[in-house]
């Protein structure tokens, strides 16, 4: 007795996907049916071509999921057809047993459709709905929310009216600390004024420490590096300096771009 495999029911409505095969080519459940009544060579039968077949039909986004699981229920059930041909003849299983366990499954599998028809009526990912960015954390807002303290902010209020109460200064204009650091315009000056014809390193145009204490002259020192480099890729950029480093992280050197002279300029021109 064959419980649930390949339901006559689906072979008539032929709404499972079509299978092309060697020799073959219909539904899925008319495959699994001329396997159950043993109408075509199931030694024969390239179940891994099937399985491929089946997961691009499951792409398809219009089908709803209980027909998808019904699907996967039949090429299982064709898989099983086939693992039973690997059983040696002494051992096949009780026909009793095997009833028994047909007909459990088969509860199993009405279980399932009933859960895959309830999943149905909800929104799904992808159709209804649609992710984000972020995943949203359960239990959170994105509202603002503000607590206020109705006694103290009557305080407050009352303390405004207050004859007594110091005045509020609302004309002081909050300006950041001024930190006297090493300018693009000032190592422009410095690399200028050092610039020779040979090759020199980057460290040989940074300007002599002042005497400050130590966070303000490790900040200093940082400034100098940078306003450094800046003002050689802006002479380099104009042609005065020419930049050489060997490697990835090697030294950079700085060395004076020649001039051209009038006799060439003049060549040139001719």
């Amino acid at each position: 007795m064959d419980i649930g495999i390949a339901d006559p029911a689906w072979v008539a409505a032929d709404d499972t996907p079509p299978v092309a095969l060697a020799g073959f080519e219909g539904s899925l459940a008319l495959l699994v049916d001329l396997a159950r009544t043993r109408q075509i060579d199931l030694s024969q039968l390239p179940v891994a071509d099937v399985v491929d077949q089946l997961m691009v039909a499951l792409q398809e986004a219009t089908i709803p999921l209980g027909r998808k699981g019904d699907w996967v229920v039949l090429v299982a059930w064709l898989l099983l057809l086939r693992s039973r041909l690997l059983l040696p003849v002494e051992t096949q299983p009780d026909a009793a047993a095997t009833e028994d366990q047909l007909r459990d499954r088969l509860v199993t599998r009405q279980a399932a459709q009933a859960l895959a028809a309830w999943l149905d009526q909800r929104p799904q990912l992808g159709h209804e709905v649609f992710a984000r960015g972020q995943p949203e954390l359960p239990g959170t807002s994105t509202a603002n929310q503000y607590e206020v303290d109705v006694i103290e902010f009557l305080w407050a209020c009352a303390a405004q009216f207050e004859d007594d109460a110091a005045p509020v200064d609302i004309a002081t204009v909050y300006r950041p600390s001024w930190r006297d650091l090493y300018s693009v315009l000032d190592a422009r000056t410095h690399i200028l004024r050092l610039l020779a014809s040979d090759h020199l390193p980057l460290e040989r145009f940074l300007p002599d420490a002042p005497s400050e204490d130590g966070a303000k002259l490790a900040l200093w020192r940082r400034s100098a590096v940078a306003s450094t480099l800046m003002a050689g890729l802006e002479l380099a950029r104009d042609g005065v300096v020419r930049l050489h480093q060997e490697g990835a992280f090697a030294a950079i050197t700085l060395s004076a771009r020649a001039e051209p002279s009038c006799d060439q300029g003049s060549e040139a021109a001719a």
